[in-house]
Formats: structure tokens, sequence, C-alpha cells
């Protein structure tokens, strides 16, 4: 939910020039161009307390940009502060890069009417660049920066072929040769982070002149949402932009309309849908959909549950092992396959028994078992003899007496032990 910070400017107030600031151009509401020459971040700053402690986050330092760029050294000047226009969108400049400064009311408006204090906007873009936009302090390079900088007919622009950079940008910012401005298509609203992460909302470009992934089948105006973190590794200098790689950009987030996008599956497991029709491929669904694609995804429902719904099918398929731990799991369906879906029903597919059900008719087999070890031991025939009847014992009956006893007490012992019942799967 939003945040809401309760407080003043404080000691900026008292630090930043009341009356109108000590630049020409900033009174009576107009613009200037500054180069900053520092920022608070953070509270290591040297001036966090001077300036209002974290009330002071995002306060620049700048020099006027005609000293700034001036080939004649001239005498240091203390830096200015200027605080960030806008309260809620945060796009701070680096070191050396140019803003454009307003003058506008402060917090002591009520008691002075004409107060003003220097407001900053975000920074200017020199070189058309997402990543900085940081230019040297003097208009004239040292050797190693000339190269750096060409000239054209609408004048210069910045090539860095070496992969270095002598621009102070900050303490822990470094210019990252790799990072890729987004080719833009007709219509689209692109928001550039400085690292390779980007927001496009964009639509189906059928027939542009350079193609991208999204825009194979439907028609030009159908809306897509990409949210990307971590861009591909390109072939290309990097001043050239390039389109955002399902597959190969580090995370993304795909919000599609009517776009087929070509995402390799990490698994294409999905014998479990052998008995029944499987969802269409992630790679040809043509349709409104959701795509959330990185290295690893965790979902996880801190105070409550995780809810998967579907129309259709759920399917959930790895290449190596599925795990579900839980106190409890329940299994709710028509038909129900443990291990395999494939064969025929009473062959190599086979029926789930009714465990305690079983127990009781083999405790009767064993029961009806020892009656008979105890008939087949003393089982007998009469035969007429000299003396008269006889009682001979049958010996074939005899000899297996102690089997079944044995084969009874077998069953038994498999009976008590609940040696054929599941501890944890349980079924009607």
């Amino acid at each position: 939910m939003p945040s809401i910070r309760f407080g003043s400017i404080g000691n900026i107030q008292n630090n930043i020039n009341t009356t109108p600031p000590l630049i020409p151009g900033v009174v009576n509401n107009n613009i200037t161009p500054v180069r900053v020459t520092d920022i608070i971040l953070d509270n290591s700053h040297p001036k966090f307390k001077e300036f209002g402690e974290w009330n002071s986050i995002g306060l620049i330092f700048y020099e006027d940009i005609n000293l700034a760029f001036s080939a004649i050294p001239s005498i240091p000047t203390i830096p200015l502060p200027a605080y960030p226009l806008f309260p809620n969108i945060k796009h701070y400049p680096l070191i050396n890069e140019i803003t454009y400064l307003i003058s506008l009311p402060g917090s002591d408006i009520i008691t002075n009417p004409n107060s003003s204090i220097p407001y900053y906007l975000p920074p200017t873009n020199v070189w058309n660049n997402q990543y900085h936009n940081a230019i040297p302090s003097s208009n004239i390079p040292t050797p190693s920066q000339n190269q750096d900088y060409q000239q054209t007919e609408v004048g210069s622009y910045r090539r860095v072929e070496d992969n270095s950079t002598e621009i102070y940008l900050g303490k822990t910012f470094n210019e990252n040769m790799d990072i890729h401005p987004l080719l833009p298509y007709e219509g689209d609203i692109i928001y550039e982070g400085r690292f390779g992460n980007s927001i496009r909302l964009g639509s189906t470009t059928k027939n542009a002149f350079i193609p991208n992934k999204w825009s194979s089948i439907g028609e030009n105006g159908d809306p897509i949402f990409i949210l990307r973190n971590g861009q591909s590794k390109y072939n290309s200098d990097p001043w050239v932009p390039e389109t955002e790689d399902i597959n190969n950009d580090l995370s993304s987030i795909y919000l599609t309309s009517t776009q087929l996008l070509p995402l390799f599956p990490a698994s294409v497991n999905n014998q479990s849908f052998s008995k029944s029709t499987p969802p269409t491929n992630v790679g040809q669904y043509e349709g409104n959909q959701i795509i959330l694609n990185s290295g690893r995804l965790v979902f996880n429902a801190k105070s409550d549950s995780i809810l998967l719904l579907a129309n259709k099918s759920i399917q959930l398929s790895c290449n190596e092992t599925l795990g579900i731990d839980a106190k409890q799991i329940s299994l709710t369906a028509e038909k129900i396959y443990l291990g395999s879906s494939e064969g025929i029903e009473g062959t190599k597919i086979q029926s789930v028994v009714l465990g305690d059900n079983l127990n009781d008719t083999l405790r009767g087999i064993s029961t009806f078992l020892t009656t008979l070890s105890i008939a087949f031991k003393t089982a007998t025939y009469t035969t007429q003899t000299p003396i008269g009847p006889t009682q001979v014992p049958i010996t074939s009956l005899n000899a297996i007496a102690d089997d079944a006893k044995t084969l009874s007490d077998d069953l038994l012992n498999i009976i008590n032990g609940k040696n054929l019942l599941s501890k944890t799967v349980k079924t009607i």
C-alpha cells in the first residue's frame, strides 16, 4: 500500500535560499539547465543532517551550466542545492548529468508568499540513451574521450567502442556497455531503467520494418504488456536498439491479448494426459494469457492460500521431482491414475483395493484355513479288514495340514500387522 510521511522539509528549507535563487533564469518560473555535481541518496552523505536527514533524500547539488562547460578555468563556487520536483516518481540524476531547474514555492509559502526554492526535473536526454546522459565537465574532452564523441550533420553523438568511459557517474554506478535501448514501435509507451529493466505498453505491429517476436499473428493494435528485468546478450553494438526476448531475458512477464509467443517450455513431459487432451503447448497458444518466465518462480502465500483454478486443465510438469508435502492431501475425481494412465484397465492398469474390506476377507480365509488344518491332520477313511472296520489316515490330507496352518498364520500376521493398509492413502 502507498506510504505516507508526516513531516516537513526541515533544514532543507533553511539551507535553500528562500529568496530568488542565485542563478540566472530560475526566478519567475523560468527553467535553467544545470550540471549535477552531487546527490544525497543515504545517510552516509556529509550533508545528510544539514539538509533535513531523511527528508533530504534526492537533493542534488549543481553548478551553472555555463561554468561547467567553460574552457576557461573559473573560480570554484559553492555547490547549490535543489529538490526533486515529483513526489511519487524517483528519477534521480547521476553525477555529471544535465537537468533543468524551476523555481516554485517552498514549505513556508503560508508565512512567506514570495518564498521560492529550486526544484529539478529528470535528467536531460543529451545522448538519447536510457543508461546515462552525462557529459564531461569541460568542453575540451581528454584524448581518450575524444573518440567517444562523433560529429554528424545534426550534432555530436556518443559511441563508446572501447568499453571504457572517463566520466564520473557516482560512487557505485559504473557504465555497462552491454545495455541496449529498446526498439520502439508505433504507439508504444516505454519505460526503461538504466540496467536492462523495462516496461513496454505496446501492441501487435505486423509487417514492421524490424519485426518483433510477438506480432506473427493477430491484428495491428492488439495490446500487449511486457515487463522485463535483465536483457539478453546481443551481438550488436550497445547503442543499437533491440526488442525483448522471452526465452533469453533473465526475468519477464507478458500479458497478451491475441499474440502467439515463441516460448520454449522447460519441460515437455505430459504423459499424464494420455487419457485426455493436454493443454495447448505454451509455444502454440494464441490468445490472452499471462506468462511468467524466469530461472525460478516462487509463489508464497504467507497468511492464506494459493488457488490454482482453471476452466479446463491444470498441468504440473517437470524434468526431475514433483514433491507435495502437507498434513493432508485430498484427491477427488471420477478416476485417479497413479503411476501411469497408459494401458487397458483390468490388465496393465489395475484398480486400487479397499484395504479394510480386503483385511476382513483375508481374516475369514485365515480362520477357514486353520479349521481345514485341524481337519486335514485327523482326516481318515473307513476300510474293512479281517478284524472289522478300521480307520485309515488320509495321507494326502495329513501331509498338507501343517502347510494350511502355516498359510493361515502368515495371513493372520499380515492382517494384524496391517501390512496391506496404507497409512496415508485413503479411498472410498
